[in-house]
Order: C-alpha cells, then sequence, then structure tokens
C-alpha cells in the first residue's frame, strides 16, 4: 500500500460549467497532454479498461440521454479526478504509481510504475479513473 503525505497547506479547486459543456473532450485532450509533458492524446477514451488502453486518464465525459420526445437531449457530464485529499486511488496502489504530491496535494499517475490493475479505477469513489 502506498501511503499520503501530510495535507498541504495548498486547496485547488475545479469548476467545470456543465451549461456549456458541449462533449468535445477538449478537458479530457488537455488533462492527458498535460500530465504526459506534452504528448498528444486521442480524442476519444476508448476502451479506457482494455487490453491496451493509451496511458492514465484522469478526466473522462461522459454521456447522458434525458427526456423524451421534443424534450429529448443529450447531457455531457465531465467527471475529472477530484484529487482527494484521503485519495483511495493513491492507498490502493500496490505500486506507488498513483501518487499525490506533497506540496500542493494534486493526484498524479507514473506510467511507468503502473502495472494496470485497475486497483486506482476500482477503488475510485468517483468513477473518475
Amino acid at each position: 500500500m502506498t501511503m499520503l503525505p501530510e495535507p498541504s497547506a495548498i486547496k485547488l479547486g475545479l469548476v467545470i460549467d456543465l451549461d456549456i459543456c458541449v462533449g468535445c473532450q477538449a478537458c479530457v485532450v488537455n488533462c492527458k497532454e498535460w500530465n504526459t509533458a506534452g504528448y498528444g492524446a486521442p480524442l476519444a477514451d476508448v476502451d479506457a479498461y482494455g487490453g491496451s488502453p493509451n496511458g492514465a486518464w484522469l478526466n473522462r465525459v461522459h454521456a447522458y440521454e434525458a427526456g423524451s420526445g421534443a424534450e429529448a437531449r443529450t447531457v455531457h457530464f465531465p467527471k475529472s479526478c477530484l484529487h482527494c485529499e484521503d485519495a483511495p486511488c493513491v492507498t490502493v496502489c500496490p505500486t506507488g504509481a498513483s501518487y499525490k504530491r506533497a506540496e500542493d496535494g494534486i493526484v498524479l499517475v507514473n506510467e511507468d510504475w503502473c502495472i494496470g490493475c485497475g486497483l486506482c479505477a476500482w477503488s475510485c469513489p468517483y468513477g473518475a479513473r
């Protein structure tokens, strides 16, 4: 099991305006690019838990159908890593690949250490992994 660092004084937040989300996946691509030091990413999160997922995704956009008939619409709901104070994905990781940066509390994944066991995805209470 991986240990969590002491809580940091810095607390970050993320606000997503669901009224303007159109499901373009730009936040997903940018999250992936930011967390892999500038490498490109595919536009869709296809088969993320399949045989050969492309890296660690900490952001997803789910689409839901709401209403019926003339009132029917598609609602896009981004599910991002919430960087939990007591991150279960960090404590269940057998290799330490999921870790929480001590200086600001951001949850990160070291892809070189990840063995793809999926415990982090299973333990995430928000379905962000």
